[in-house]
């Protein structure tokens, strides 16, 4: 008899063929459950549940959920799971981190050159058939090479960052809230603190996890210590940007662009505020949206939770 577990959203054909290949999968009708007491008959007598970053995994989830031993989830970040409250429910948390870390690095460099290069404003132009445009220096993008690149956030990505930077001559910086040596060692870039950070890049790239310290980062306040030329780009989490001052900024030209990949309002629609702007580049939040990273992905999770039902914890244990 297959061991059982449960998730709120229909499963892609790749990743439903996997787990039902060794787990009998409780899954909706619909593409997703409706409320948290449907999920909750759906996934009686089950112990572990697979979610996604749009499952908002807090304590009333799991109080309703008491068997839950494990929660799956799929993805590196995991800020839509109250890790507190799993913990002292005794819930396993696992994610899915590294197997995304150069897709998500390939998208980074991209929005850069994207957002420096109005790459976005130059596609307009072709939309209506002309052959040529942007040529006085009112329209013209800014170089991408020799640059001063500041990180916030020095895990897997943003080293993965720093090393494809350094194939575009740029000095690289970046933050974080504890020293690590290991990764200026690693990369070349220099630790720096977030006000030197902001005053100093040209471009500021963020891949720093959602919490409660992280939220709003970069505020009005953070904007204005940056330099009017300087172009900010958003691999971690909309929150981490207080959107309506980047919106405030980008029309104003206290700064010079925008590369979005996420958005404040997700899983909402984005902000039309915002994609309106001439100066940002957005994306729909597919930086790991390519067949070697959503592969790797559904085998992290595949292994994670064999590993609980080999061993009773996961390979990514979080919590």
């Amino acid at each position: 008899m297959k061991p059982v577990i449960a998730t709120s959203r229909k499963l892609p054909g790749v990743l439903a063929g996997m787990l039902r290949a060794k787990y009998e999968v409780r899954e909706p009708d619909g593409d997703f459950v409706f409320c948290l007491h449907e999920f909750a008959a759906l996934a009686e007598g089950v112990e572990v549940v697979f979610a996604t970053a749009f499952d908002d995994v807090n304590d009333a989830f799991l109080a309703a959920l008491p068997g839950v031993k494990l929660i799956a989830s799929i993805g590196a970040g995991y800020d839509h799971i109250d890790i507190d409250a799993a913990r002292a429910r005794g819930v396993m948390v696992s994610n899915t981190p590294r197997v995304t870390d150069d897709c998500v690095a390939d998208t980074t460099i991209g929005l850069i050159i994207a957002a420096c290069r109005r790459f976005r404003e130059g596609l307009a132009i072709v939309a209506t058939g002309e052959p040529r445009g942007m040529q006085t220096p009112d329209t013209w993008g800014q170089r991408v090479t020799g640059r001063t690149l500041g990180i916030v956030g020095m895990g897997n990505i943003g080293k993965a960052v720093a090393r494809r930077a350094r194939g575009f001559d740029m000095t690289v910086q970046f933050y974080g809230r504890r020293p690590q040596p290991d990764a200026e060692q690693e990369t070349g870039a220099r630790q720096v603190g977030l006000d030197e950070l902001l005053t100093t890049s040209d471009i500021v790239s963020l891949h720093c996890p959602l919490n409660a310290q992280t939220h709003h980062l970069i505020d009005a306040a953070a904007l204005e210590k940056m330099k009017p030329t300087a172009v900010i780009v958003n691999m971690a989490r909309g929150p981490v940007v207080d959107e309506l001052a980047l919106i405030d900024a980008l029309k104003s030209k206290r700064l010079f662009a925008a590369g979005l990949d996420v958005f404040e309002t997700e899983p909402g629609p984005i902000r039309e505020e915002l994609r309106a702007l001439p100066n940002a580049f957005c994306l729909p939040h597919i930086a790991s949206a390519t067949l070697e990273s959503r592969s790797g992905m559904a085998l992290s999770l595949l292994a994670n939770i064999d590993a609980y039902f080999e061993t009773g914890a996961p390979v990514d244990r979080v919590v």
